[in-house]
């Protein structure tokens, strides 16, 4: 090969200089410029005549064309490259897309394929033309492993990959060197040739297509018609698009749990930091949106590599590098794949904890202090219908996690309306006498809420104070702004108790305790749409059935967690005195226990994750329910015949708000088919110790006095009852947590969050900053956790030596 020439181009001051120098005068001065003109343009052409040499000598390809149309010239040599492995002849290049037998289907096929381009040559389309229906298919054999190919007009489809076995006998079959170096080589797809292959009759289309161009996110548009989930042979048939939505709607708001079918995660890069760039980004997001999509249209198997296998569907060695390359360790972390620990506490974050390590081979064992397991998800059966002592309420039931369990186990549920009623204890309902009032209420109050957040979204250096001081200042300060003073009757601030009551359940405690700036922290973060939702069956029915195969070991309180051993080991010592060693182990208490508990530690635990223990508030609310010989609250159903699942009692003054807020109606049918009639409420902030102070006789006594005031008509008649006392547990102590004044908010739910010498582990609703308070956050964390114990154990792996 020849050198490149060297070639001096003059700069701007040099020709300057010859111009200022010239001695012929401005007459010749254009003559002159030309000849400089064409001189350059002469040199131009002679580097670009070089570059063409190079780069023609350094194209050269030694495979055989793997077309082979027509006046094929059997050797691929200055041919075009359509992959590492794969190239074709100029000859059969061209036939593609302009020969006689060819155009026709190539217009046709582009016309499909140009996908919102709006003007592309024909040579530009002609290798995603060659992919998408001229190089063969590559089956791989169940038994051996071993890849044959097939040529086919013909779009295969799963069905046509899932059990393949070798035509004659796996002895016999030989596979190509080049199928083997594609085997071999791991970066395969980093190279300048061709065009990222395109998935053909993907299932994740149809939950794309209405919203992206199908070609960023890695489909062939021209070959979408033959869609299958394949399950062992089988198709799955259940679809739940109804409840999950994993997949990023543009021009939408961000909700939980979701990806940008697009764009690699963050965490997705740190994983797989080769393919964290475009344009080799793409062969990641080919296979994580396939297995979400499978996982979404079926989320009731394990989807393994075999069922991923048959989905990636493209002509070529690609698919090859797919199934060698790239399925496994994407599928692994999306599932990610851990070792033993030991978890202490049964709820839900730890249950959820030890399932998730389980599927992926971990050896978990879950310590419970209590005789049952369940935690705060615990539910009262005595009335003839599930009631629950703790957590029932599903908080948004689009993309959470809660609601698709009750999907998976088949657990009733019933979405929330809007029609809550709400009584004065005169009997008097405003939402139907004297809607306009509550209308008003209802909106100012929602206003006063929306001026605080803006004050401190704006001015996040402005002070914090208690909720109760800014939201008095900010309600007077809007009234007062819109001339409307004369609205603040009795009647008005009675219904605005009522909506502060209602707060203070959301919270745990009474508003006078509420950071002004933090206490709605969460919202900032995408939270779970739709409506909140009861779930009619039970919430101890989920735990039941994520408890099955896990080693829970009852009635065993530890006493201590011993940390200090430098051999990353973790000692629980129990209050029978034995002990036990783990690799790592995840505390999953509540906040109250560790508030409660400083020793349980040994040595003590950090400065900062103490304070951050200290700074967080343990809320507590304590619910009672009653059962009726009849269903007296129908005079409060809406006019349209709705019945109302829930209505309000308006206090008298703001020291009862907190005391029967809001009256949930759990009637049912018992398990003899017989309708029972239940109605269960709470007490919170300043009454929450009222359980304590009473009997459970003298609480339901109280609970139907209120009742009685609120239906005074009425033939009121208890026939039994039921009353919660976390505040008394000494396992729990508390119902979900919140942000006192002067706490910082998320920034303390992070801190809790945060890992311990890598050994110790924390879950729970009280570690989640986005979904506190919530089954959902609470099992969210323990998902989180066990990820965290995968990822430094793969850590760990790789850097032994």
């Amino acid at each position: 090969m020849e050198a490149k020439k060297k070639v001096e181009i003059k700069d701007e001051e040099e020709v300057k200089m010859e111009e200022d120098g010239s001695e012929s005068g401005e007459d010749e001065e254009e003559p002159v410029k030309k000849s400089r003109i064409k001189r350059a343009c002469a040199i131009a052409t002679e580097v670009l005549k070089e570059a063409k040499k190079i780069r023609k000598s350094n194209s050269e390809i030694q495979e055989n064309c793997v077309l082979q149309l027509g006046n094929c010239k059997i050797s691929a040599s200055y041919g075009h490259r359509l992959s590492k492995t794969e190239a074709c002849c100029s000859s059969c290049f061209s036939t593609t897309f302009r020969g006689r037998d060819y155009e026709p289907d190539f217009l046709i096929w582009k016309q499909k394929a140009i996908d919102g381009q709006t003007y592309v040559r024909n040579e530009q389309f002609a290798k995603r033309y060659i992919n998408s229906c001229f190089l063969p298919y590559y089956k791989k054999c169940q038994s051996c492993g071993k890849y044959s190919e097939f040529q086919s007009s013909e779009t295969f489809k799963p069905h046509d990959f899932v059990n393949f076995q070798c035509e004659n006998s796996c002895d016999t079959t030989v596979e190509s060197e080049d199928v083997r170096r594609v085997r071999r080589d791991s970066g395969w797809c980093f190279n300048e040739f061709g065009q990222p292959p395109l998935l053909q009759n993907n299932i994740s289309y149809d939950l794309l297509v209405d919203h992206y161009v199908t070609r960023t996110t890695g489909m062939d548009a021209t070959c979408q018609e033959g869609a299958e989930l394949i399950d062992d042979g089988g198709v799955a048939f259940r679809d739940t698009k109804k409840i999950m939505n994993m997949f990023y709607v543009p021009f939408t708001d961000v909700i939980a749990n979701i990806v940008h079918p697009e764009f690699m995660e963050t965490d997705e890069k740190f994983a797989f930091p080769k393919f964290a760039d475009d344009p080799i980004s793409i062969y990641y997001l080919q296979v994580r949106n396939t297995i979400i999509a499978m996982w979404l249209k079926h989320p009731f198997v394990e989807v393994n590599q075999k069922m991923v296998e048959s989905q990636i569907i493209v002509r070529g060695h690609a698919r090859i590098f797919f199934i060698e390359h790239l399925i496994q360790p994407i599928l692994e972390f999306l599932t990610i794949k851990g070792i033993k620990v030991a978890i202490i506490g049964a709820g839900i974050s730890g249950i959820s904890t030890a399932r998730h390590l389980q599927h992926l081979g971990v050896n978990a064992v879950l310590f419970e202090a209590k005789d049952r397991h369940g935690g705060r998800m615990n539910d009262d059966r005595t009335l003839g219908v599930p009631v629950g002592k703790g957590a029932q309420i599903i908080v948004g039931n689009i993309n959470n996690p809660i609601t698709l369990l009750c999907e998976q186990i088949g657990i009733r549920y019933r979405n929330s309306t809007f029609f809550c009623p709400l009584i004065d204890e005169t009997g008097r309902c405003f939402t139907l006498e004297h809607k306009e009032l509550d209308d008003q209420v209802d909106l100012h109050y929602n206003n006063v809420l929306d001026a605080i957040r803006n004050k401190y979204q704006s001015d996040r250096n402005f002070p914090d104070v208690t909720l109760e001081e800014m939201f008095s200042k900010m309600s007077s300060g809007l009234l007062s702004a819109a001339d409307l003073d004369h609205l603040y009757t009795p009647e008005f601030e009675k219904l605005l108790d009522f909506h502060l009551g209602n707060l203070e359940f959301s919270c745990g405690t009474a508003v006078e305790n509420l950071s002004a700036k933090e206490y709605d922290h969460n919202e900032k973060f995408g939270n779970f749409a739709g409506e909140h939702a009861v779930i009619l069956d039970g919430a101890q029915t989920i735990i039941e059935y994520l408890a099955r195969g896990l080693d829970i070991r009852l009635n065993s309180p530890i006493k201590q967690i011993d940390w200090k051993s430098e051999e990353k080991r973790v000692k629980l010592v129990f209050e029978t005195g034995e002990t036990e060693t783990f690799d790592k182990v995840v505390v999953t208490t509540s906040l109250a226990v560790l508030k409660k508990n400083p020793q349980l530690f040994n040595p003590p635990l950090p400065d900062e994750k103490r304070k951050a223990i200290d700074d967080l508030g343990a809320g507590l609310i304590e619910k009672m329910a009653v059962k009726f010989d009849r269903r007296f609250w129908s005079t409060v159903d809406a006019d349209d015949g709705i019945k109302a699942q829930y209505f309000g009692k308006v206090p008298d003054s703001k020291s009862d708000r907190s005391l029967f807020n809001i009256y949930y109606d759990f009637s049912g049918k018992d398990a003899t088919g017989n309708e029972v009639f239940v109605l269960m409420s709470y007490v919170t902030a300043e009454h929450a110790n009222l359980v304590n102070e009473l009997s459970d006789e003298e609480v339901a006594e109280k609970f139907v006095e209120t009742l009685r005031k609120m239906f005074p008509k009425a033939i009121i008649n208890p026939i039994g009852q039921m009353v919660s006392h976390w505040g008394a547990d000494p396992y729990i102590g508390m119902s979900y947590t919140y942000v006192p004044f002067g706490s910082s908010g998320d920034a303390v739910y992070n801190k809790l969050k945060e890992t311990i010498d890598d050994r110790i582990y924390f879950a729970g609703e009280h570690t989640i900053a986005a979904e506190p308070q919530t089954m959902a956050g609470a099992y969210l964390s323990g998902l989180r956790e066990a990820s965290k114990i995968v990822m430094s154990w793969k850590r760990d792996i790789q850097e032994s030596p």
